[in-house]
């Protein structure tokens, strides 16, 4: 047995798509210690994890306001200041042999530096996935790009002086923190240009397990289409949004569930249409399993979830990697992509009427959905990391 520090952000995005993982190394006999915040910690305490938590550094934060690349660096180069200290707490009492860490976040190459541990990246989006260098001619984000620049600049000099570090901090290792290993949750298919990633890339397609979160089930008729729509947890609330997909699927012949969060109260809707069933929140991969249609913000793990069960997508991107996830859905074939500026309640209609028809062929889209399902998951997740171990002699 051995004992792994996990470390992750505090995002349901980067956090779900890693609890299969965490089952299957329990299982295993190793010992996980995971960390990052609090809510999390029941689901990986169910799973036989021991939790740390730190403060959520995202959580006063709006997601839709983080708009330039360098932005996003700095807030998660802000994030060692919260997540480091946790992490040299734990070591005090705790010996580990080695690390497992989000690309993104968790400040894996640091960690793996200080502890002097061998690591390995869990990558739960595209491998350069963040558009980075986007050319623009607009004086205003030109000016404001090398404010940040100079704002990461003196930032990362900070935090090198105060927990001592050594590495370099450059702003696309602090975006990207790649490992000896690097577990890539989607397969080969589904990444633009996989053909050019090194053999320390593995693709291992979702690793699926239940959340265990209290959820209520729509009561769905049998032999009824059905349409599910959700934009996750962190671009949720957008109550305009939703009305309009009450207008656009009020004559639905069939049901149409919605999970809308916890930053909406259903009740703020007056006129939900009959064949609409609203909910906090719903058990994702129950509803996948049946599900025709999937209205999405294209967030990575939804999406891998949707193409697992062969759920054609309708992505309606709202911030960060989702205008690239939603772009490579359709030119894949398994959707579309609608844009949420000029998304109408016609336009949503004829697309899910698209999808349901038999103009719409499926056969790409069972073809990715088979490339997920074949990548292997937990299990194959798990036979990379014995030879991880094997090769580090851990």
């Amino acid at each position: 047995m051995s004992n792994v520090l996990f470390v992750n952000g505090p995002a349901s995005g980067h956090v779900y798509p890693t609890l299969g993982l965490v089952e299957e190394l329990v299982q295993a006999g190793e010992q996980v210690y995971y960390v990052s915040s609090e809510e999390y910690r029941e689901p990986l305490e169910r799973l036989g994890a021991v939790f740390a938590a730190y403060d959520n550094f995202l959580k006063n934060g709006d997601p839709f306001q983080t708009r330039l690349y360098l932005s996003l660096v700095i807030k998660i180069l802000k994030s060692y200041e919260v997540i480091l200290p946790c992490i040299m707490e734990l070591a005090k009492r705790q010996s580990f042999d080695y690390i497992i860490h989000d690309s993104m976040y968790g400040c894996g190459n640091v960690l793996a530096d200080m502890l002097g541990l061998p690591h390995i990246a869990i990558c739960t989006s595209f491998i350069g996935a963040e558009v980075k260098h986007e050319e623009t001619r607009n004086p205003d984000e030109i000016n404001a790009n090398l404010r940040l620049v100079r704002q990461f600049a003196d930032l990362a000099g900070k935090v090198r002086d105060k927990f001592g570090i050594r590495r370099r901090l450059d702003i696309d290792k602090v975006f990207f923190n790649e490992g000896l290993l690097n577990l890539v949750c989607t397969s080969s298919h589904f990444q633009p240009d996989s053909g050019v990633l090194g053999e320390h890339y593995c693709f291992v397609g979702p690793c699926l397990t239940e959340r265990g979160f209290p959820t209520e089930r729509p009561v769905v008729r049998k032999g009824h289409r059905t349409v599910y729509i959700s934009l996750g947890t962190q671009f949720n609330h957008v109550q305009a949004f939703y009305e309009l997909c009450f207008e656009a699927l009020a004559g639905f012949d069939g049901h149409v569930t919605v999970s809308v969060g916890n930053r909406i109260d259903p009740a703020v809707f007056p006129d939900i249409p009959g064949n609409f069933t609203v909910l906090p929140f719903v058990d994702q991969l129950d509803m996948l399993k049946t599900a025709d249609v999937f209205i999405t913000h294209g967030g990575m793990n939804s999406v891998n979830e949707a193409l697992y069960f062969n759920v054609p997508l309708i992505v309606i991107p709202q911030a960060a990697d989702q205008p690239l996830v939603g772009k490579r859905v359709e030119a894949l074939g398994a959707g579309l992509m609608l844009h949420k500026h000029t998304l109408t309640a016609d336009t949503l209609r004829d697309a899910v009427e698209h999808l349901l028809s038999d103009r719409f062929n499926r056969e790409p889209l069972v073809r990715l959905g088979e490339s997920l399902r074949t990548a292997g998951g937990q299990q194959k997740a798990m036979e990379e990391i014995q030879r991880f171990k094997k090769a580090y002699s851990i």
